[in-house]
C-alpha cells in the first residue's frame, strides 16, 4: 500500500528504485514527527502531500538492513485512518468488500480491497473489526484517502457515522526485535498475535496498535495522539537497537517481501485476480449477490487471467526499473516492470512485473538498457523469506 500522484524515481545504491505517487510540494503538510526528522539528519522530500524523509545520515542500505537485523521506526501518518459505526455496519461493508465479517473476530486485521462495479481495485486497505459491536476501523493509501471516502459515502447510507481520524499520527516499528523494543512500553504487547489490533494503555493514554506491516518483517503500526508522539519516538529510540528508516528502504523491504504498491502493481485497471491477490478474496463471496461485483470476479477467476504477476532478477549488473517493458526472443513486447530496485539482502536488482499469459515462461525474456537487450530471469516471490509472528 501507498500513495497516489505523479510518477518519480528514487535513487538507490548506484541504480533507481520506484516509489510512485508524489505529492505537489506547494501546501504540504508536515507530520507531528517532522521535528524529529529534522533533528535526525533526514533528508525529506514531498511524498502524498506531505514531507517525508527519503532516508537518514546512515542511508537507505544501512536502513534496510537494520530492519531485517533489528527494529526500526517508520512514519507513517500520512496514511488514512477511517473509523466507520453503525447498526448492521458489516453487511453494509460486505457490499464492497470481498471479505466475510462472519469470518473475522474482534480485533482481528484482514488485508483487503475497495473494489469498483467491474471487480477493479481503487485502493487497497487494512480493516480491523473493533472490539465495539458495529465498529470498523480502516488504514487506506494518503492520496487514495479522498476517493475512499467518496466510496464509502456513496454506498453507505446516513445511518452510518464514516470518520476520518485527524488527531492522531501512525507508526511503524518493524524488524525481528520490534516486541521486545515495545514491552518496555506495553507489557502485553508480545503476546499479540500477527494481523491483530487492541487498545493499550501508556503515559495515561490509549494506544491503538496492529500487528501487522509492510516490510515482510514482524511489527507493529501504532495510532497514538498527535500531541504523544514525539515523545514516545524518543523515548523508543533511547534503545540502540532501533533506527530510524525512511522511504527508500521501506520500498526495497516491500520489493523484496513481494508486496504490492497500490498505482504499481495494482490500481483501477487490474482485478484482484490479475494481481496476484486471490488469497486475500472470500472464495464463498464470489457466489454471493451482495458483493457489488461477484459474477465478474467469479467469471475471472473460474477462467485463465490474461497477465499473470512474476519477480524477476537480470543475469548481468542492470538495475531493473519500473516501466521497463519486457521482451521475448522475438523482441516483441510480453509485459512491464511495475517495481524495481536493488536488495541490499541478494546483493542484487529485482523486480516485479506483468507478462501475458500467452507467453511461455520457460522461454528467454529480456529488457532494453541503452539500446541492449538485457537478459532477466523469472524469480520466486516473495524474493525474501517473510518473517511474521504466526500463532502456535
Amino acid at each position: 500500500m501507498t500513495e497516489e500522484g505523479s510518477w518519480k524515481q528514487l535513487f538507490c545504491h548506484g541504480g533507481y528504485m520506484s516509489e510512485a505517487y508524489w505529492g505537489l510540494e506547494q501546501d504540504l503538510k508536515t507530520t507531528p514527527l517532522y521535528k524529529i526528522h529534522n533533528n535526525s539528519g533526514a533528508k525529506l522530500v514531498p511524498f502524498a502531500g506531505f514531507y517525508l524523509p527519503i532516508q537518514y545520515e546512515n542511508g537507505i542500505i544501512a536502513e534496510h538492513n537494520h530492519t531485517r537485523s533489528s527494529a526500526s521506526i517508520f512514519d507513517v501518518s500520512h496514511m488514512g485512518q477511517i473509523k466507520i459505526s453503525g447498526p448492521m455496519i458489516y453487511d453494509a461493508m460486505e457490499k464492497i468488500l470481498p471479505i466475510s465479517f462472519s469470518k473475522i473476530s474482534p480485533g482481528q486485521i484482514k488485508y483487503t480491497q475497495f473494489l469498483n462495479s467491474e471487480g477493479k481495485i481503487i485502493d487497497d486497505l487494512m480493516i480491523t473489526r473493533s472490539f465495539e459491536e458495529d465498529h470498523v476501523w480502516l488504514v487506506v493509501n494518503a492520496d487514495c484517502t479522498d476517493k475512499d471516502l467518496d466510496h464509502l459515502y456513496n454506498n453507505l447510507n446516513k445511518a452510518y457515522k464514516i470518520e476520518l481520524i485527524e488527531d492522531r499520527a501512525l507508526i511503524a516499528l518493524q524488524g525481528p526485535n520490534s516486541s521486545n523494543i515495545l514491552k518496555t512500553f506495553f507489557q502485553e504487547i508480545d503476546e499479540m498475535p500477527f494481523m491483530t489490533a487492541d487498545w493499550f494503555n501508556y503515559d495515561n493514554e490509549k494506544f491503538f496498535i496492529s500487528r501487522c506491516g509492510y516490510t515482510g518483517e514482524d511489527g507493529f503500526e501504532i495510532s497514538i495522539l498527535n500531541n504523544k508522539a514525539e515523545k514516545l519516538i524518543s523515548d523508543i529510540l533511547n534503545n540502540n537497537n532501533v533506527m530510524l528508516c525512511g522511504l527508500g528502504c521501506r520500498d526495497s523491504l516491500r520489493v523484496e517481501a513481494g508486496l504490492s504498491l497500490y498505482g504499481n502493481e495494482i490500481n483501477e485497471d487490474i482485478n484482484p485476480i490479475q494481481a496476484g491477490l486471490s488469497w486475500a478474496l472470500d472464495k464463498k463471496r464470489l457466489q454471493d449477490n451482495n458483493l457489488n461485483c461477484s459474477e465478474i470476479l467469479s467469471q475471472e477467476i473460474n477462467s485463465n487471467p490474461s497477465v499473470i504477476k512474476i519477480g524477476l532478477s537480470p543475469i548481468n549488473n542492470i538495475m531493473l526499473r519500473n516501466q521497463m517493458t519486457i521482451y521475448n526472443d522475438n523482441k516483441k513486447e510480453i509485459g512491464y516492470i511495475t517495481s524495481g530496485c536493488y536488495s541490499p539482502i541478494l546483493k542484487k536488482s529485482i523486480g516485479i512485473a506483468y507478462i501475458n499469459k500467452i507467453s511461455n515462461i520457460s522461454e528467454k525474456k529480456f529488457v532494453n538498457v541503452r539500446d541492449k537487450y538485457e537478459e532477466i530471469k523469472i524469480e520466486k516471490i516473495p524474493f525474501v523469506k517473510k518473517n511474521y509472528k504466526k500463532g502456535d
